[in-house]
Order: C-alpha cells, then structure tokens, then sequence
C-alpha cells in the first residue's frame, strides 16, 4: 500500500539537503517579469554548485535547471541520461521513453527554433514528430504529462516566492525547488493546451471514448467512469475494468487494455475526479462495485464478460467486488492487494505513522496530492516531533495541523470488527466466488500478507478454487507491473525478470476471449527460488517447502549475541531485557520499519536496543528458506500487552546480511484479530507470530541465520506502553515504569525449508 507507482507528470522530490546560501534579492521576487528576468542567473548559480550522489535525481534536478538557465542542448542530455537510467532501472527501455513527454517536446521545439525562443509555431509537427516515434505503450503515457493543471502551478510557484521574498539569502535546497516550480510553468503554462489539443486530436482518430461519465449509485451517490474503444472495432468486445481510488492516470490504463485487444474502463471511487460525494475510502467499494459492473454490462459496446485487475488499493476493490458477485464479473487479478484491517491501515494489530501520510495523499483533491505525499521531510518532522513529545498516536492529526475524520474512525477499530469485515468477503462469501482468479505478489510486496490473507481464506472457505498465484522476488510495484532487475542492491535471477502486465492480459486472453493459459502458470503455486535461478511449480502453498528448521533460543551472551540452538532445551532458562519506552534518543526513519526493506544487502546491522540477536551455526547451503516463518514465543512483563518485533536475516560467509523477513505483532491480538486478549503481568504467556512474510532463497554455504527479536518502538509506528487501553490514547505518562522481559529458551522459531 505504501509504494505507489509514480510517472513524471510530476517531478521526483527534491533529495538535496545542502547548507550552501546563494544571493537572490528579495526585490526579484516582488514583481514577475523581474523575476523571470532574474531566474537563469539563479539557475546559472546553482548548477555551478550543485552535484549529488544520487544520478537519478541528480539528472531530474539538472535538466530543470538547465532549462531556466536557457541551456537547451544540455538540458535534453540530461532528461535523456534521466530516461535511460529509469529505463535500466525498471528493466523497460520501450515505455519509459515517454517520461516527461512534456519536457521533451518543448526542449525538442527550442532547438529546433534557434533565435525565435518564444515561437511555438513548429509545435506540432515536433510533437507529431516525437510522438510517431514511440511505440503503442509508451504513446498510451503521453496524455499523463499534459493533465497538470496550470492554475495549481501557478498558484504553487506563487506561494512559494511569497514564503522566499523575506530575504536576499537562499539556500540551495531552496533555490533548486524555486527554479523547478518555475520550469513547471514554463513548460506547462505553455504547452499544456497545444499538446492536449493535439492528443485530442489524435485520440479522436483511434479511440471513442468518454471520460465524463457520472454513474449514480442506488443510494444517490456518484462514481466517475471512463472508457476508451478502439473506434475500428464495431463488434461488442470483452472489458478490462480498473476500480481505482488514485484517480488522474485513467486514460492510460484505458488505452493499455485497448492495446491488448479489449475495452478499457476506469471507475474512480466514490468521491474522486467528478464525483461530489466525500472520500470514505474502502467503506463504499463492494456495494459500488456490483453497480457499476452492471452499468458496464449493459452497455451495446460490452459482450458481457468483464475482467478486473490492478494492485494495491485496485487488489483490495477487486476482492470487495466480489463479496456481492455480479454474474458479468468472469475474473479478477488482484496484485499486492491490500486488505482492510489485515495489512492496513493496521497491521496485525498496529498502525503506522504512514496512515495519515496515504490519507492526505487520497484525501486532500479530487486526484492524488502527489507532491504532498512525496515531501519525506515533512512527515519525518511530523514523525519525529510525535516520537520524542511522546503524544497520544490519536493526537498526530492534529499535529500536522489538519484534524482528518477518516484518520480518527480508523483509529477507532484496532481489532479486525465489522467496520473492516464489511469490506471484503467474509466465510461463506469466499465460499459462492465462482470465477478464476490469479493472484500475483512479491517477496518484498508490502501488502503481501494482505494478498496471502485472501488467497488463504478463499482456499479455506472454497471447496473447489480456481485460482494460480505467482510470487517472486519483486516489491511492490514489480509485483504489478515488471519486476526492477536490481532490488535494495540485489540482482535478481534473470528468470525473474518477467512482464507481469503482460501476463496479466494474456490471462485475459485466456479467461476472456477462450487463448492459452500463460505458459509461467504451470501448476497452482508458481515461485521463484532466489539465488537458483529457477521457477517451482507446485499445486498447493505448503509444497513451498518439504521440510524444516526448529531453533531455540540460547541464553549466553558472546560479543552481544545470542546463540540460536537447534536443541530443546532441558531446562528452561530465560534472558532478562529492559526496554525504557520514554528513551527517544535513537530517532531513526528507516523504510524497512514499515515492512519495506530498502536494502536487501546490508554490510552490519544497525544496533538496536529494543532487539536481541540470535544467530545459528553455519548451514551447508543445500537448502531454501522456502515459505513463512513462524514462531512461538514464550515470555512474561510487567505490562498488559506488548508489540513484537521478529526480523530474519541471512549472514553471508563474507560477513554480509541479507533481508529476508520482518515481522510486526501485537501481543494482544495474536490469537484472535477480532479480540483483544491482555497478558497477565508476570505470568508466563504464550504469543504465537505466524502472520509473516513468505520468502524463497538459496541459503549460500557457510551462511548462517541471524534473528532480531524484541519490542516495537518506532518513530513509524504506534508505541504500545502496554498498559491495556487503547494504544492510541496512551502517551508517555504511561511509560514511567520500563518494561522488562524474560524471553525463555523454550521459545520456537520454525523456519520452511526447501531442499534442494
């Protein structure tokens, strides 16, 4: 749910944090023809500062700056050198030669009329020109980069002069960001109506289509549609159908379903794009749903067989819609799907400080707030000031500034009630599901124990399941779209490198229009082995793996680790571990506290005082760890509740450690979502983590298994002080008495194997 697949439309954040002052007087900024006089000097004056590390955002910033220093040749060098990157980095060097169509068209226009710097006379036939050039999936993100609206830019870029005008010093940071809003206006201020004249145009010629459509739902709601025919094909055709909430990219998706032979509809949730309705996000999808499948089927244009697909929030309306199954609804393809009160907005029991961030990010237009969503140092600070005032999680809202209803009724359902059960199938509604299903997620999907969460629970209420899935070594976007052949610095195998969309219209082919199956769908459960570079086939999840590994914990300490023992221990001991929840010192932001590892490849571990570390002998790399973990952990505190953490590693024989799995808990909700069962100070308790990320990977010989288990306490996630109220109306009043632990030796870590 975290990571969003982004386009160019709008600009990478701005990563640079230099401390660098540049002198811009503060006259300049008063009147706007001075300004714009004035701003290629600036530009001038920062490129002559300014490099970075990062080559991505190096070259996003740089081509901008450029622009407003009037140097067009080497600006188009460097949006190229910007594409190529991208394009080796998603392993897609084809569509990514759209990015930032509206940049390369304008650049391409300068050049080309060399002293006429404000002639847009050879416009079109430029674009025409640079258009005709793409190939078909490209030319479908094109209409992305001309759907900005110009008033926003001009108002952002007016703001942000009035917040600089107070001073004739500015900071690098802050010249970089100036000339960057500037160029927005620039390009788009005088491009964006030629171009969208243009693809109207051309779009005209090859598509009937209509992105106003206004559907009313039974209850006098509204949902925004779009569609997209090829204007050849006369015949009733099948309809890829995309339920989405991150409205603003329709038409794309439109036309990539027209591409691949069928007609592409968008449906916006209630409340986006033209619908007046509020923002109510997952509570309306599945009574929606069945309307607007019907409104579809119904059409002259629709031979009455529809397909859904789409990932994360798309995964999840996919999954609502099939809790009241409208007959029209043959398939669905549900990628890296959330799961309401699964895997979010709470995560086996915890919320994440990322909840209010995806709020805003939905919430605050009728499209995506994209640039609030991406300034990390924003909700950072908001994190961080939370984290060491040591307020209530129920009070972050109104810390930012921005009180949101929709944040506080989520807060209000920390167990797994009828407010997220109404959401999506429950019991004997998996069981009347009907149709194929494939189901595709990733090793390092954050929302894969939200698409496991449905595939477990359909195979558990359905007795005859028609279903594959397809897991590998992707995130969360690989897990939807095409894997990046690089993740968090590992190479994945190159039997890994898949299209996924492309299998996913094959599927469509398949289901849809009577084709052949995709040949990757072999058997039910299709894996990749990391580090074998093979693909498994197997026709159920536990033939993931066809053995074992049981550890114990050890209690002596050697160089600050523990000992993992394959042994049960005789007679159970236990080591003692004091956790001061009010110590904020140790203010990190680290991805992979949101279940997210950004580095798979780590040369140590950072310490942790929260974590003890366990660590096996050396393996003989005969085998995968193939599966999900889980483990039965016996402890007592002094508290009513307490939130796990258990993370594994691989420790190469070089010293190296690789991710292999991170698990969140709270202790109250381990054996029942729906119900809250407090520990009893003191006692001997049992908690059970088996909700945990499934895995596939080669264990390299000599290699040995490193776990981190402790407590939670995190600046990006709710802090449990454990005295058995509802966590987010604790504060850190209620932490004057630290929580101490015995972890006791007879606690289990059972880890899936494969053997090789």
């Amino acid at each position: 749910m975290k990571k969003i697949l982004l386009t160019f439309a709008t600009a990478l954040l701005l990563q640079t944090t230099f401390a660098q002052n540049l002198y811009f007087p503060a006259k300049n900024y008063k009147d706007s023809l001075l300004f714009n006089e004035e701003i290629s000097g600036l530009a001038r004056q920062v490129i002559a500062k300014y490099n970075e590390e990062n080559k991505l955002s190096y070259f996003d910033n740089i081509f901008r700056l450029q622009i407003a220093s009037g140097d067009y040749k080497l600006a188009k060098n460097a949006l190229d050198s910007l594409i190529s990157i991208l394009g080796k980095q998603w392993g897609d060097t084809v569509s990514t030669k759209a990015i930032g169509f509206a940049f390369q068209v304008y650049l391409a226009n300068k050049l080309n009329d060399v002293g006429k710097s404000e002639s847009f006379a050879n416009y079109k036939p430029t674009f025409r020109k640079l258009y005709n050039a793409l190939g078909d999936e490209a030319k479908s993100h094109v209409g992305d980069y001309f759907s900005d609206n110009v008033l926003t830019i001009a108002s952002d870029l007016k703001a942000l002069r009035e917040s600089l005008s107070k001073s004739d010093s500015l900071s690098l940071a802050n010249a970089i960001l100036l000339c960057r809003n500037y160029v927005a206006l620039e390009v788009y201020g005088k491009t964006q109506s030629l171009g969208s004249q243009i693809l109207l145009h051309i779009e005209t010629e090859k598509y009937i289509s209509n992105d106003s459509v206004l559907l009313k739902m039974p209850d006098g709601g509204t949902i925004s549609l779009t569609f997209y025919r090829d204007r050849k094909v006369t015949t009733p055709q099948p309809v890829v159908l995309q339920y989405n909430i991150y409205a603003g990219n329709d038409a794309s998706a439109c036309k990539l379903a027209v591409k691949n032979g069928f007609i592409g509809v968008v449906a916006n949730t209630r409340g986006k794009r033209l619908s007046l309705d509020d923002l109510e996000p997952f509570e309306r999808d599945a009574k929606d749903a069945y309307t607007i499948i019907d409104w579809i089927s119904k059409q002259s244009w629709c031979n009455g067989k529809i397909g859904m697909y789409g990932g994360s929030y798309l995964g999840f309306a996919q999954w609502s819609a099939t809790k009241y199954l409208h007959p029209a609804l043959k398939t669905i393809v549900p990628q890296a799907a959330v799961a309401p009160g699964i895997d979010f907005p709470v995560l086996n029991g915890i919320f994440p400080i990322y909840l209010l961030r995806y709020l805003h990010f939905v919430m605050d237009n009728k499209l995506i707030d994209l640039s609030g969503f991406l300034d990390d140092k924003k909700w950072n600070d908001l994190a961080g000031k939370w984290y060491q005032n040591g307020s209530s999680f129920r009070s972050l809202d109104r810390l930012e500034g921005r009180p949101n209803k929709i944040y506080q009724r989520m807060l209000n359902h920390p167990t797994y009630d009828s407010f997220f059960q109404n959401m999506i199938p429950q019991r004997e509604e998996f069981a009347k599901i009907n149709i194929p299903i494939l189901t595709t997620t990733g090793y390092y999907d954050d929302d894969q124990l939200g698409a496991m969460y449905y595939y477990k629970q359909y195979h558990q209420w359905n007795k005859n399941p028609n279903d594959y899935l397809i897991i590998g070594p992707f995130d969360h976007g690989g897990s939807q779209y095409k894997p990046a052949k690089i993740l968090g610095g590992y190479h994945i195998d190159s039997v890994a490198n898949i299209s996924i969309i492309d299998i996913v219209f094959k599927w469509f082919d398949y289901i849809l229009k009577d084709g052949k199956r995709p040949d990757i769908l072999k058997d039910r459960v299709n894996f990749e082995v990391m580090g074998t570079n093979n693909w498994w086939h197997v026709s159920t999840l536990d033939q993931m793996h066809n053995d074992s590994l049981v550890f114990y914990l050890g209690n002596k300490i050697v160089e600050k680790t523990y000992p993992l023992v394959k042994a049960k221990p005789v007679k159970v001991s236990f080591i003692d571990q004091t956790v001061d929840m009010r110590e904020r010192s140790d203010l990190r932001f680290r991805q992979d506290d949101i279940i997210a590892f950004t580095q798979l490849i780590n040369t140590e571990l950072l310490p942790e005082k929260e974590k003890l570390v366990f660590v096996s002998e050396p393996v003989d790399g005969s085998f995968a760890i193939s599966g999900a973990l889980s483990a039965t952990i016996n402890l007592s505190i002094n508290k009513k509740d307490i939130d796990l953490i258990l993370d594994l590693y691989e420790q190469t024989a070089d010293g190296k450690y690789f991710a292999l799995n991170e698990s969140i808990q709270r202790a109250s909700l381990a054996k029942d979502r729906t119900k809250k069962h407090l520990l009893t100070p003191d006692k001997i308790e049992t908690v059970v983590m088996d909700r945990n990320f499934i895995i596939s990977k080669k264990l390299e010989k000599g290699s040995r298994i490193v776990a981190l288990l402790g407590v939670n306490k995190s600046p990006n996630w709710q802090v449990n002080y454990g005295t058995g109220k509802d966590v987010s109306d604790e504060t850190m009043a209620d932490a004057k008495i630290p929580l101490k632990i015995k972890w006791y030796s007879n606690s289990r870590i059972k880890i899936p194997i494969l053997k090789l």
